[in-house]
């Protein structure tokens, strides 16, 4: 159990994304820089235990681009590059 309480899930348009609360972390450390993006750490800081963190639409396009600018080398630990990638198949959905 207390596992469980080490992990966020995030609902990056219905497919959950865990990261654990180390990652979550790091989120909030890096996206104090980035502009426009007070909404989307107030989600995480308000995040429980039982509940995912909800993003809207515009708040993943803020978020994806914010770790955009991260490089893919600084996209550590896994659990925020895992988010990152189900951010880009959310906002590309078909990339045929």
């Amino acid at each position: 159990m207390p596992e469980r309480l080490d992990r966020v899930h995030v609902n990056v348009a219905g497919e959950i994304v865990e990261i654990t609360w180390d990652d979550r972390d790091v989120l909030l450390e890096e996206l104090a820089f980035a502009e426009g993006t007070k909404p989307i750490r107030e989600r995480f800081e308000a995040v429980g235990a039982s509940q995912p963190v909800e993003l809207d639409a515009e708040q993943r396009a803020r978020l994806r681009a914010a770790l955009d600018d991260w490089g893919e080398d600084r996209l550590q630990p896994d659990g925020i590059a895992r988010l990152h990638e189900a951010l880009k198949r959310a906002a590309d959905p078909d990339p045929a």
